[in-house]
């Protein structure tokens, strides 16, 4: 959330608007429309199809994992969020170490240009999200600590156009809706 209550609000407001303007620097890329789709102009051939099924397997072995631990960690989070500051925080630490463990997995990953170029946008957009998760990581309170909510939600949109975009490219369906 941009507003801050109390004294904190003239550092933490500015620190909101320059991090939704990299978020949103970092939404598209060459190769994904303004929606963060793949472009017609690099969409896999019907040659490459074996490689791209390749690549989706590859993508999806490190993405289920981590969607999964992830997923455990914003749970944590929602629980510990309301009553126990040290754990919630834990909780977010937790989510940071297991995104940049996946944005290593996914740059090793050989993409093809086009389908590289979006999964450079996903790790740029994850990037953001884990400062901000950082950044929430050294709340003073649990008032505090939501104050966040609405740019982490923010963010997590920006990672999910990337994820749509890249599963889109490696011909896999979306990601399931919560």
């Amino acid at each position: 959330m941009m507003l801050v209550l109390g004294r904190a609000a003239g550092w933490w407001a500015p620190a909101g608007l320059v991090l939704t303007a990299l978020l949103a620097a970092g939404c598209t890329s060459p190769g994904t429309t303004a929606r963060g789709l793949a472009s017609p102009a690099h969409s896999a051939s019907p040659q490459s199809a074996p490689r791209t099924r390749a690549l989706a397997a590859e993508y999806m072995a490190i993405a289920r994992p981590a969607n999964h631990r992830l997923d455990v960690a914003v749970d944590g989070f929602e629980d510990h969020s309301r009553d126990d500051l040290a754990k919630a925080l834990a909780d977010l630490r937790e989510q940071a170490a297991i995104e940049q463990r996946f944005d290593r997995q996914l740059a090793r990953i050989p993409f093809p240009r086009g389908a590289a170029a979006i999964a450079a946008s996903l790790i740029r957009a994850n990037q953001a999200r884990i400062q901000l998760t950082l950044l929430e990581a050294k709340a003073d309170s649990l008032a505090q600590l939501r104050s966040f909510a609405a740019s982490h939600r923010s963010a997590d949109a920006v990672v999910e156009i990337q994820v749509r975009a890249i599963r889109n490219a490696l011909g896999l369906p979306p990601p399931p809706s919560d």
